[in-house]
């Protein structure tokens, strides 16, 4: 029997440090087609198109940003917008 959920929670926090529990942004069950990851100061560090889990800490550049809260905008599951924030604790 499947019970299907109303709402999927979205991680408020990873931690990237490589043991395996919560070292990506894992929106795999959302059906992300756009995504926008912002700094406090709201410079844009990430962004990725058809995403599934594939933000770990990192810039577009791949250099590894410091422990903080940082804000998305996510597009998903049709067109529907989110913005919110993520916290990396490393």
């Amino acid at each position: 029997e499947v019970i299907e959920l109303a709402q999927c929670i979205i991680p408020q926090g990873i931690s990237p440090n490589g043991d395996g529990f919560n070292d990506n942004f894992d929106l795999s069950s959302f059906g992300v087609t756009k995504i926008e990851i912002f700094n406090r100061n709201g410079t844009l560090v990430y962004s990725k198109t058809n995403y599934v889990d594939e933000w770990h800490g990192q810039t577009n550049g791949g250099d590894n940003l410091p422990v903080g809260t940082y804000f998305y905008t996510m597009t998903y599951d049709g067109g529907k917008q989110k913005s919110a924030w993520v916290y990396i604790n490393k």
